[in-house]
């Protein structure tokens, strides 16, 4: 897992937890618009600092790693470091299939990434990840926030 400064933040292309945020799909994972409207989701509880909802909603092995107030503290902090938003765009949606990577139980997992658009101007990015559960739902795995976009060259260095 990636930490910052011991606080919460996962997935900056790779180590996940996970919270459950609402979607059923008639082939699990088969679709973007249920991840795009998952992420929409999970970010208006991060800006609205709704932690407590999300943690509740957690997978148990995000809760053996995390207890409610780490993680929103973590949450918190990563959030405070974008600032006010103007606007949002989702720039992608990737599926990812993880085997064997410590601490993350193997399965599909997906990023929504965001350009963001801050009220002052500044451009930030913005990654809100999800692992697809055997009951075909997707759950929140975790946030990231950012000040350059990541490339796949770069993530793997």
């Amino acid at each position: 897992m990636k930490r910052l400064d011991g606080a919460l933040k996962i997935v900056a292309a790779g180590a996940l937890a996970a919270a459950c945020v609402l979607a059923h799909g008639a082939e699990a994972g088969d679709s973007a618009d249920e991840l795009l409207g998952n992420a929409t989701l999970a970010l208006k509880r991060i800006d609205a600092g709704d932690y407590t909802a999300l943690w509740q909603q957690t997978a148990p092995f995000v809760r053996g790693f995390y207890t409610a107030d780490r993680f929103a503290s973590g949450l918190t902090q990563a959030r405070k470091s974008v600032g006010a938003v103007s606007q949002r765009g989702w720039a992608s949606v990737t599926r990812l299939t993880y085997t064997k990577v410590k601490d993350v139980p193997d399965g599909l997992y997906a990023n929504v990434d965001y350009a963001t658009r801050l009220a002052d101007g500044r451009i930030v990015y913005e990654k809100v990840s999800f692992q697809l559960g055997a009951d075909g739902h997707w759950y929140f795995t975790g946030y990231d926030a950012r000040q350059n976009q990541e490339t796949v060259t770069q993530a793997k260095k």
